[in-house]
């Protein structure tokens, strides 16, 4: 299956049970390739809630690359319930939610995640852009836990829309730098297209800085003089002031 377009297959799911909450597993296969793996909702009240068997879930946890558990939310928006956060955050794994009444996904990081490996990921949206990269690398390489600066990763399919919460999330966040004033750990946000999506980087000091290509693998890159060009602001977090 395609990396960027799972998200149908769990829609699809859902809509194959519309009165109650379906879910699964979404896999990274070794070839690169999305695994959208329906599971037994073994709740008894289906339609408000879901539940997965431990021991399903720690058999695929322990023998594959699981990004996230999907589930459905039959009524109501796609805004994750007190008990998803709650569930999500005891497994320290994503939760990737559709809603069949607005028709829209919302993808929660809980604050006990663990990041993987930040170079040579595949682009996978939601679970490996750009942004992800960003709050992964705080936390990797930083112990500074920024997941909740965004609250939905599922970003919107509108340029302008996903460049406003970019923007918003620098500005409430982050401390302004010039461009000659750039150092290692800084954000560096790219503008690539006069109206396209906006891109993020952290720069890694020696003239290289590190991203999630949009078309291949994250990577750390030569901050060149094309690069250069395309800079539309450097941000500093506070705590590296």
């Amino acid at each position: 299956m395609s990396l960027n377009n799972f998200h149908e297959q769990v829609k699809a799911h859902a809509l194959e049970k519309p009165k109650e909450e379906v879910c699964g597993f979404i896999i990274l296969n070794p070839d690169n390739t999305i695994l959208v793996e329906k599971v037994k909702n073994e709740n008894p009240n289906k339609k408000l809630s879901f539940s997965i068997s431990p021991k399903t879930f720690l058999e695929k946890k322990l023998n594959s690359k699981m990004l996230g558990i999907y589930h459905s939310h039959p009524e109501g928006n796609e805004n994750p319930s007190l008990h998803d956060l709650n569930i999500s955050q005891e497994l320290g794994m994503p939760f990737f939610i559709y809603s069949i009444l607005t028709d829209n996904f919302f993808l929660h990081f809980p604050y006990s995640f663990e990041p993987d490996n930040l170079l040579k990921r595949p682009y996978i949206k939601g679970f490996y852009e750009c942004t992800c990269l960003l709050k992964d690398y705080f936390i990797k390489e930083l112990n500074i836990n920024i997941t909740r600066y965004n609250y939905n990763y599922w970003l919107p399919e509108c340029d302008k829309e996903s460049n406003r919460i970019l923007e918003n999330v620098m500005h409430s966040n982050f401390i302004y730098k010039q461009k000659n004033e750039l150092k290692k750990h800084d954000v560096i946000v790219f503008k690539i297209k006069k109206e396209g999506r906006k891109h993020v980087g952290v720069y890694q000091g020696d003239d290289y800085f590190i991203h999630q290509c949009g078309n291949g693998i994250s990577q750390k890159t030569l901050l060149d003089k094309r690069w250069q060009k395309k800079i539309k602001g450097v941000y500093r977090h506070p705590q590296l002031v």
